[in-house]
């Protein structure tokens, strides 16, 4: 009679337990996959967008539309270059805040 409380028990114990939470290889695999996939799903997209967008641009002729390219590029280096100095002046500005804090 101990015998079977004991096994019942150790049976009770065993199922209380929570289950692991570690991934099998399949599992991971297909984690993997559909973040490719998805990855590669949403480059498509842009792509699509990017030459919808472009269309009328390679309309033209030749020599227009290379300028059009021209002004993207300086339009894109332009941002970039804003993005840069903002950081840079935010980053300057936590700085004396840091070296306010500090004095203080």
């Amino acid at each position: 009679m101990a015998d079977t409380t004991k096994t019942q028990a150790e049976q009770t114990q065993t199922t209380e337990t929570p289950p692991t939470e570690t991934p099998t290889p399949d599992e991971k695999s297909d984690r993997d996959e559909l973040r490719e996939a998805s990855q590669q799903f949403l480059r498509t997209l842009f792509r699509a967008g990017v030459h919808l967008a472009m269309t009328p641009v390679y309309m033209l002729p030749e020599e227009p539309q290379e300028h059009f390219v021209t002004a993207g590029r300086e339009f894109t280096r332009g941002l970039a270059t804003l993005a840069r100095e903002l950081a840079d002046d935010f980053e300057k500005m936590v700085d004396e805040v840091k070296k306010d804090v500090e004095n203080h």
